[in-house]
């Protein structure tokens, strides 16, 4: 069982939806947000995943930032942007990947 951080305000569940919702992450685009994730605390060194769940219309995870002075909003546009450029690439539908916002809980 993973453990929390001392300081819960450093927990942040975000949920990341498609454009439209559309079922966009499947197949090799789920690859690509595997591998935008994986890639994220590299990116933010002291950014902990503590869980993650890939659906085909959205991406749910929950970062701990308690060893991170970074903005929330910057680390999730990088990860989106990754995935979009992933699917740029291989010429998958990336126009349009995700909605603007982001849901956080």
């Amino acid at each position: 069982m993973e453990r929390l951080p001392r300081d819960l305000d450093a927990l942040h569940y975000v949920v990341l939806y498609t454009t439209h919702r559309q079922p966009l992450l499947e197949g090799e685009a789920r690859g690509f947000a595997q591998v935008a994730l994986k890639n994220l605390p590299y990116r933010y060194p002291g950014l902990r995943i503590v869980d993650h769940e890939i659906h085909p219309d959205r991406v749910e995870m929950t970062l701990d930032f308690q060893r991170l002075d970074e903005d929330l909003r910057r680390v999730v546009q990088s990860f989106k942007s990754e995935v979009k450029n992933l699917a740029r690439k291989k010429h998958l539908n990336s126009d349009s990947f995700w909605q603007w916002t982001y849901e956080e809980k």
